[in-house]
């Protein structure tokens, strides 16, 4: 009986267990129904979101197929009307002009060319303090020697603007190739009146017309105020036909044919045969470069003693130019030179460009005809003043250059020949913009004639330049 009983007692002890265990088991599902419950709920929220997103994405694609459907009509409308257009000739030129090819340029309408307009107003005041041939500039041959002064020759002030220049440049491809055409000029002819100092066409390496000579290193100027420019340059602007090429790694070469344009003294010139003229650049150091030239030339004239008998000569000569730029303490400054030599080349040096007759000379009892050899040099030591604050912002820079010229004279010479003139300048130049230039130079210069006679004059000048 108590066996039974125990047994029992077991029985109902697992029922209670079992018991427990079905109610945990229905509270477990409980709890996991709730949550099924919950994320049913979210699937059905992100469900609604989806559908909602797929109606909006509907109407997005109605909107954009209609849309390219009216921009694809309003483009073939448009191209339709430009056809249509295209095959009446307007009976205007149109008025508005685009950008041109090349920088600064505009386009000519109706026309594959592009134009550019330059130029610059250049304001001169220049003070002669001592006796000189020449009021608006310094031209050391002017200078008088032991020679009564003419009282328009002596102390005076001068105010221009005549040597403002005007240009304009073309260009135009033509398929094999770009032409390019430049044409400058300023004011200093008779009566101010227009002087042409550049014209000439550029194709294929060749140019055709009037510019620097190619005996001269026209990216050798140096920073002088003055507008006749330094005693001893090569300053020369002439017609020519000339041909230019590049040597890979090796120099810019060009050679021409140039107007002779012979001066003599004693006679008149006959100029038969053209200057024959090569030269040779390399650059270095970016901003530095190198020059040979070298000319020849033939000279030919009658005397006035003897105006029926044709005299006869050579010239030629040599120049090595360049700059030679070198940095310290942060600054960059640049050292130019040319030397120029040769026989009958007086025409290509400034100093005696002006004075005219140096070529060459007529012996007055024979009839000879010499020509006559020259020396001509500058050195130009150009300082940049960017040490100072105020110096760096206003780009203010110095230069200080010395320009010598000398002719061998010949023993029939008269004794007022020239025979040496020295020139020396230093300015202080600032540009409160690039397109501006203003400064203060003086000028200072001797003449020598044969006889060792000396006369010296000064100059003082305001100048300002305005580019555009």
């Amino acid at each position: 009986m108590e066996q039974l009983q125990k047994l029992v007692e077991e029985q109902r002890k697992q029922i209670e267990d079992l018991v427990a265990t079905i109610q945990k088991q229905r509270e477990e599902m409980s709890q996991q129904k709730g949550e099924l419950s919950d994320q049913e709920k979210k699937i059905a929220d992100l469900e609604q979101q989806l559908l909602s997103l797929l109606r909006r994405l509907d109407e997005l694609q109605d909107e954009l197929s209609s849309t390219q459907t009216q921009t694809t009509q309003a483009l073939e409308e448009r191209l339709k009307r430009v056809e249509q257009s295209s095959d009446r000739t307007p009976e205007l030129p149109p008025d508005v002009v685009s950008a041109g090819d090349f920088p600064g340029s505009i386009r000519i309408p109706r026309t594959d060319a592009a134009v550019k307009f330059g130029g610059r107003i250049r304001f001169a005041g220049v003070f002669t303090l001592a006796p000189l041939g020449s009021s608006d500039s310094f031209i050391t041959s002017s200078i008088p020697v032991d020679e009564p002064t003419p009282p328009g020759e002596g102390k005076r002030t001068d105010f221009n603007a005549n040597t403002s220049r005007f240009n304009f440049e073309l260009r135009t491809p033509t398929g094999v190739g770009q032409m390019r055409a430049f044409i400058e000029g300023d004011f200093t002819g008779p009566g101010n009146s227009f002087e042409l100092r550049h014209a000439y066409a550029q194709f294929h390496g060749f140019l055709f017309g009037q510019t620097w000579s190619t005996f001269g290193d026209p990216k050798n100027d140096p920073e002088d105020l003055d507008f006749e420019g330094i005693n001893a340059e090569v300053n020369v602007r002439q017609p020519q036909v000339r041909y230019r090429w590049l040597i890979e790694k090796g120099p810019k070469v060009a050679v021409s044919a140039e107007n002779p344009n012979v001066s003599l003294t004693g006679g008149d010139a006959i100029d038969t045969l053209p200057d024959l003229v090569a030269r040779a650049t390399w650059d270095f150091l970016e901003t530095g470069h190198l020059q040979i030239a070298a000319i020849y030339r033939d000279i030919r004239g009658t005397s006035t003693a003897f105006p029926d008998e044709l005299e006869k000569t050579h010239g030629y000569g040599a120049s090595l130019s360049g700059i030679i730029p070198f940095r310290y303490w942060g600054l960059t400054d640049r050292f130019v030179f040319q030397f120029n030599a040769g026989v009958g080349i007086g025409n290509y040096i400034n100093d005696l460009n002006s004075l005219g007759g140096q070529d060459g000379v007529f012996n007055p009892t024979t009839n000879q005809l010499d020509a006559l050899r020259l020396y001509a040099w500058y050195v130009d030591y150009e300082h940049m003043w960017k040490r100072f604050g105020f110096g760096k912002a206003m780009n203010l820079r110095s230069s200080l250059i010395w320009g010598y010229v000398t002719v061998d004279n010949l023993d029939f010479q008269p004794a007022d020949a020239y025979y040496k003139t020295n020139r020396f300048t230093v300015n202080v130049v600032f540009s409160p913009i690039p397109r501006i230039d203003m400064g203060v130079e003086y000028l200072t210069g001797t003449r020598e004639n044969k006889n060792q006679d000396k006369g010296r004059s000064d100059q003082i000048q305001f100048v300002s330049i305005f580019r555009f």
